[in-house]
């Protein structure tokens, strides 16, 4: 039980910090690769920029960029993730996921996963070691010089306290922290502000020199 505490927080700080880690043409402003079509094709009408510094995200791009962290995590070979799909609701995001992590069998269906500023909220039943536990966390995410640093605020499993496996916040936070940074997971900016608005994961960031 003890490793699978950890397992858990370290499999979302890893989703959380592969999703918010933009593709740098999307900061540089650099065009697309150019087309094969000889024939001009008149341009569709302008869609209103975004704010400055700010991404949003479509459900259908999300998905694809978990998509892309599944083929990478699938590699490894403590790692076997069947599907891992995002929803995103008028306010929250809901994810359901299947698979096998460090030997341990994981599923869950519809965790709320909540954003405001820089916090994170989750909560939902997840199925492991046989049992359905009710998994309750809340974790922050910061960033300097691009440098991703999550702190746990909250976690729980159950009704199972921490204390009494001899495991604190720090320690998941911890490991959380040294698995990002093995997988060498940087950001081009620094994080501002994550929200869900009408079925969208909107980015705020501000540039670093």
């Amino acid at each position: 039980m003890t490793k699978l505490i950890i397992i858990l927080p370290v499999a979302l700080g890893l989703v959380l910090a592969a999703i918010f880690t933009p593709a740098s043409p999307w900061f540089q402003g650099e065009p697309p690769p150019p087309s094969d079509v000889t024939q001009p094709i008149p341009p569709p009408p302008a869609e209103p920029s975004p704010p400055e510094n700010t991404l949003i995200f479509s459900e259908e791009e999300l998905q694809n960029r978990v998509n892309d962290l599944v083929r990478q995590a699938n590699q490894s070979s403590q790692v076997a993730i069947d599907y891992l799909q995002v929803k995103l609701d008028e306010d929250r995001m809901l994810v359901s996921a299947k698979g096998d992590i460090l030997g341990h069998h994981l599923e869950t269906e519809n965790l709320e996963v909540y954003f405001e500023a820089r916090t994170v909220s989750a909560s939902g039943k997840i199925s492991a070691l046989g049992g359905h536990p009710t998994l309750i966390a809340n974790v922050e995410i910061n960033t300097e010089q691009g440098k991703p640093q999550v702190t746990v605020k909250r976690f729980r499993l159950g009704g199972l306290p921490l204390k009494l496996l001899g495991i604190s916040r720090d320690d998941i936070a911890t490991t959380i922290n040294q698995a990002i940074e093995s997988r060498g997971l940087m950001l081009p900016v620094d994080l501002e502000d994550i929200r869900i608005e009408a079925r969208q994961l909107i980015v705020q960031y501000k540039e670093y020199k």
